[in-house]
């Protein structure tokens, strides 16, 4: 651990490096695997978990497990009124220092079944991490199905993020069936036609491994065909050892027909129970092999398309991008190695990824490009972490800011949406629905000096006009079923959506502007000036404060400024032009929050913290949000939105009252702040919030106000 001072009464740390002090440091070794297994005899830790229990049996059985082991065999149900078996045992451990919950189990054949005919299988199966308490924190697989599961099938468990930070002291396995009429039935054992014999061993809590190579690509998945002739030697990233060779050998091979368009959707998707927590790791790494470029006709181009690891949310939505990658000439006929920020996704409960082919080759569209991957790796840096810098505590809400990408990405915005069960039944527009409100508050917008033409913008968006799925994705349709709902530049692709955009005056100007804008029927376009009214401010000296959009009936609206002055503005009657019937009156739509760069390489890392946001219309308050957390999602199901270039979640909920932001230098769980007065008298920092920053690198912790007075130094604890 390592220590930093603050000066009291809140002053600067004119200089961290005079301030700091290391006072000891923090051991990275690894908590050890728990195993248990049946060879020495029924385990001390083991009991029966049913509440109330039933007619559950187990026994030893000699060679029966695995390659001649002893195993425990657990029967139930021969008195037909009990539906479940709950192997228990008595453990200590917390779950930030583990991965995983595994265990082989087999189904003797001739066990009872459940639902029609067998159709439910043999029950569903879960685990718990109980506390000391008998909590319950199920971690779900689901229905067990014979035939697979009269083998020995190895089932895994991993600790989920909202897990996390967990002490358990009991680890129960559930097998569970349904009583009554569809309850087990049509077994053969000995025990009834009710009976169920289940086979158990090596059950085993898994320490969180560094590095987790998740997959060697030696099995097929959603169609995708292993390729064992080309293999990738492995690295590890933590130590730089190797190469050595992971068997069994092979990769997975991928073409990109057509590499001028998004498609090649090379899904991964994890078995039940299976979820990947991509925050736990503060990289994610893989090999990727370029073939030559195939072709009716030769590629004579340079650019060969590329590649990028989408995530999935939890609820099967398209979500963060890991990292892209374009390939070259460097790269045909090579493996190359590939490490992209794993914790800055923010997403802790994956259920799938995909590598999709993304833009880039000029060799034309009967083009297809194959590539291979290989050694998908999570992992953190084996260093002892240090704060890095102690900075003024910022504004509470939502920060937004755009990433640091130079002149490489001028069209980058980044922001929050609408919850999608919201967007995907609402019609948040005002036709019909006046008197209709859309309002941001503003804190933290960058002065015009550093920020010319830094933009903040509220989106209303007609989901049913975007189809551009349609012309990447044949088979989906339009709307909401691909990224467009958690995509930042969706201003692009829809066909109908208004915008309220409050920016800095251009080079040259002085104070805001608002631009009140719509477009319809143009798809893939920005709104032509005839459909922009721009209202100046130029005695505005900051754009904070708040901004409303109001329209009073279907024609007639205004923009207010923090100011107080409304701005009057008149629109189309869309709702009796033919042209624009129902374009604004979706189906489907969403309201979008973000931040522009618009095109200015100055406003590289721009951000702004919005602390309001409201929606209105003639239906009621829709939304009426200050974000008082804890987290973005706390009273609407708010979505991150993010831009296809250098993607990651950069917007952040900031919890209010933060007297100081505190930065160390890894994203590795299991480290804790404390303060003290001085150097003998340590307690708790009371940092309860962390995320991780843009780099996916450093880690930032929120030291709240409370109790600061007596504070001199902090330091990392684990």
């Amino acid at each position: 651990m390592n220590t930093i001072k603050k000066i009291k009464k809140l002053r600067w740390v004119s200089s961290l490096a005079a301030a700091a002090a290391l006072v000891g440091t923090a051991g990275l070794c690894q908590a050890a695997n728990i195993l248990i297994d049946f060879n020495g005899g029924m385990p001390a830790s083991f009991y029966d978990g049913a509440n109330p229990a039933g007619d559950e049996a187990f026994t030893l059985v000699p060679g029966g497990g695995p390659g001649g082991a002893q195993c425990l065999e657990a029967t139930f149900g021969a008195d037909a009124t009990t539906a479940e078996v709950d192997p228990a045992f008595n453990v200590s451990f917390n779950t930030s220092g583990y991965l995983q919950v595994e265990f082989d189990m087999m189904v003797l054949p001739g066990s009872a079944t459940t639902g029609n005919l067998g159709s439910g299988g043999y029950g569903n199966l879960q685990v718990s991490l109980r506390d000391s308490s008998y909590s319950w924190n199920g971690l779900w697989y689901g229905a067990v199905m014979p035939p697979a599961a009269n083998n020995w099938v190895h089932y895994t468990f991993l600790i989920p993020h909202s897990d996390l930070n967990l002490n358990i002291a009991h680890v129960q396995i559930q097998l569970q069936g349904a009583q009554g009429a569809l309850g087990y039935a049509n077994g053969t054992l000995p025990g009834g036609p009710t009976e169920v014999a289940v086979y158990l061993n090596n059950v085993q809590i898994t320490q969180l491994p560094n590095p987790y190579v998740f997959t060697a690509f030696t099995n097929t998945l959603q169609g995708i065909t292993p390729d064992a002739a080309d293999d990738a030697p492995f690295f590890n990233p933590v130590n730089g050892s190797g190469p050595t060779s992971l068997t069994p050998a092979g990769s997975w091979g991928i073409s990109i027909v057509n590499p001028g368009g998004y498609n090649g959707w090379n899904q991964y998707g994890g078995s039940p129970g299976l979820t990947l927590d991509f925050t736990r790791y503060q990289y994610v790494g893989f090999d990727v092999f370029v073939d030559s470029a195939v072709s009716s006709s030769p590629d004579t181009g340079t650019l060969y398309g590329g590649t990028q690891m989408k995530l999935f949310n939890s609820d099967w939505s398209v979500g963060a991008t890991a990292g892209a990658i374009n390939f070259d000439a460097s790269m045909v006929g090579k493996w190359t190695h590939f490490d992209f920020p794993s914790a800055a996704t923010g997403n802790a409960n994956c259920p799938a990824f995909v590598f999709q082919g993304s833009p880039g080759s000029d060799g034309g569209t009967n083009t297809t490009v194959t590539f291979h991957v290989d050694n998908i790796v999570f992992w953190n840096p084996e260093v002892i972490p240090s704060i890095t810098s102690i900075t003024r505590g910022t504004p509470g809400g939502v920060q937004i800011s755009v990433d640091a990408n130079g002149t490489a990405n001028l069209n980058d915005q980044e922001g929050f949406v609408s919850p999608a069960t919201n967007n995907l039944a609402g019609n948040f527009f005002w036709i019909g629905q006046t008197p209709a409100t859309y309002s941001f508050s503003l804190t933290n917008f960058p002065p015009l000096a550093t920020a010319p033409s830094f933009d903040a913008h509220i989106y209303v968006v007609n989901g049913s006009s975007i189809d551009y799925e349609n012309s990447i994705n044949p088979g989906q349709v339009a709307g909401f079923q691909y990224y467009n709902q958690t995509y930042s530049g969706v201003n692009w692709n829809a066909g109908d959506m208004i915008a309220l955009d409050v920016q800095n005056n251009t080079n040259g100007g002085v104070g805001v502007i608002a631009n009140f804008s719509w477009k319809t029927n143009l798809f893939n376009g920005n709104p032509s000036n005839q459909w922009v009214t721009t209202f100046a401010f130029p005695g505005m000296a900051s754009a904070n404060g708040t901004w409303t959009l109001n329209f009073t009936d279907n024609t007639h609206g205004n923009v207010t400024a923090p100011d107080g002055s409304v701005n009057n503005f008149t629109v189309p009657d869309f709702s009796s032009d033919p042209n624009y019937t129902a374009n604004f009156g979706p189906t489907e739509s969403a309201v979008y929050f973000g931040v522009f760069k618009n095109g200015n390489a100055v406003n590289n890392s721009q951000g702004i913290t919005i602390d309001n946001v409201t929606v209105a219309n003639a239906a009621g308050v829709i939304y009426n949000d200050s974000f008082n957390g804890p987290g973005l999602a706390a009273n609407n199901a708010w979505q991150v939105t993010e831009y296809y270039q250098f993607a990651a979640a950069r917007a952040i909920w900031i919890p209010y009252g933060t007297a100081w932001w505190l930065k160390w230098n890894t994203t590795a769980s299991g480290w804790n702040v404390q303060s003290a007065p001085d150097l003998a008298t340590w307690g708790s920092a009371g940092v309860a919030y962390t995320y991780t920053d843009n780099t996916g690198t450093n880690t930032l912790g929120a030291v709240p106000a409370a109790g600061l007075p007596n504070i001199d130094f902090f330091r990392l604890t684990k």
